[in-house]
């Protein structure tokens, strides 16, 4: 009698966890993904509904997992929700990996390490002086003290994201990219000109996946999953070109985005990650690319699909 598969439990459905889900569950894996609603995945993904931030119910939805993934962000894209919201995930799924004897595998974005103009390594300084940075920082913490009462984690950090699965949040997301497809132009901030950490989201997804079920050397690791760096006003041109559009775009100049924060709650947040969009922004992903050979997507590749996607 043959044993059942290793059951992988994915906290969060949004831009990452549905299709998480559905890879995962294409390669003979049980699969359960806890989100606020009971919307189906897919076939064969079991959904389970309920609030995250209850470590009762974060416990029983994960009993008898081999893997646990946090792909949740908190609800709102504001810092007083954040500090609120984040950290009571964190904790109720490092009780419910230590309870499982379960790997933790947190899929985490690049606020913590703040202003710098080196290329960010995975032990580069966390100086992040935002709200929403600090809070990344703290988790870094956290899993840390974790570890050493029994956690086996991995954290895999990404950029921002476009591709299949890009929300509307995303600003490179696919309502931006269709819009180029059609001929429109993109609104961007800052030196959209300077190089930035973009990561395709089916990398990720991918890359998610690979360290859920990797050897024990992932456990107590951080990486950088694999980035795209590639100047926003250029990516837009190259979205373009892939659809047969002029793929043009202006730039709201840092000053101006500071200034409509004044009366646009959206601007407002976006105030505290700035320093991400008016300067390069250069991420070193040359750990997971040794540890992963082959997996990431080149950067033609990545457009021409995400321009299909978002068509």
């Amino acid at each position: 009698m043959s044993l059942p598969a290793p059951l992988h439990v994915i906290f969060g459905a949004g831009q990452v966890g549905a299709s998480l889900a559905r890879l995962l569950q294409s390669r003979g894996l049980r699969v359960r993904v806890v989100r606020r609603s009971d919307t189906p995945i897919g076939p064969g993904v079991q959904v389970v509904a309920g609030n995250a931030m209850d470590p009762a119910f974060a416990r029983s939805a994960t009993e008898g997992a081999a893997v646990i993934y946090h792909c949740m962000n908190p609800s709102t894209y504001t810092g007083e929700v954040w500090e609120r919201e984040f950290p009571a995930q964190g904790e109720a799924l490092i009780a419910a990996a230590m309870a499982a004897g379960a790997r933790l595998v947190c899929l985490d974005n690049l606020y913590g390490y703040g202003i710098t103009e080196d290329r960010r390594t995975e032990s580069s300084a966390m100086g992040a002086e935002g709200r929403k940075g600090r809070v990344r920082v703290a988790w870094a913490a956290r899993l840390a003290a974790a570890e050493r009462q029994g956690l086996r984690f991995s954290v895999g950090r990404a950029g921002d994201f476009f591709g299949p699965g890009s929300g509307a949040g995303a600003l490179m997301g696919a309502g931006m990219v269709a819009g180029v497809a059609k001929g429109d132009r993109a609104w961007l901030i800052g030196a959209a000109d300077s190089p930035h950490a973009f990561s395709y989201v089916p990398d990720v997804v991918a890359g998610l996946a690979a360290l859920g079920g990797a050897g024990d050397d992932v456990e107590g690791q951080v990486f950088h999953l694999p980035i795209l760096e590639v100047a926003p006003a250029e990516l837009v041109r190259r979205f373009g070109a892939a659809a047969g559009r002029p793929g043009r775009s202006t730039a709201l100049p840092g000053w101006m985005v500071r200034v409509l924060g004044l009366v646009v709650p959206l601007f407002r947040e976006l105030t505290e990650t700035l320093y991400q969009w008016d300067r390069p922004f250069l991420v070193d992903d040359g750990r997971f690319r040794a540890r992963f050979p082959g997996l990431a997507t080149a950067l033609d590749a990545a457009v021409v699909d995400a321009v299909s996607a978002a068509r």
